[in-house]
Order: C-alpha cells, then sequence, then structure tokens
C-alpha cells in the first residue's frame, strides 16, 4: 500500500503544479493583454500628438509666409 500513497501523493503533487502552473499563465496573459491595451493606446496618442504638431507646424509657416510678404 505505501507504493499506492506514493503515487497519490505524486499525482496530488502533479495536479497542484499544474492549477498554478495554469493560474500563473491566466496573470501573464492577462498582463500582455493588459500591455498590448497599452501599446495601442500610447501609439494612438504619438500619432494625435504628430498631428497636433503638424497643425501647429503649418499655421506658424502660414503666419511667418504672410509677414514676410
Amino acid at each position: 500500500m505505501e507504493t499506492m500513497d506514493i503515487l497519490e501523493n505524486k499525482i496530488k503533487e502533479a495536479l497542484s503544479k499544474k492549477t498554478k502552473l495554469e493560474a500563473e499563465h491566466k496573470t501573464l496573459s492577462d498582463e500582455v493583454l493588459k500591455l498590448r491595451e497599452s501599446i495601442e493606446r500610447l501609439e494612438q496618442e504619438r500619432s494625435d500628438m504628430k498631428l497636433k504638431l503638424d497643425q501647429v507646424i503649418e499655421k506658424v509657416e502660414i503666419y511667418l509666409s504672410r509677414s514676410e510678404a
């Protein structure tokens, strides 16, 4: 019966490790998803800022061209 107890304990340990690994995998997957969303948001903000900067530069160029004339 001792062999059965050892096997049972090994199976319990393996199942416990599997459960912990699955939980860690889910946590890491959630973190990766959040990071991807953050990257997308930052890229959109960068794009928006570039557009605003380009508009400001265009207005300054128009102002300068009018003041030179």
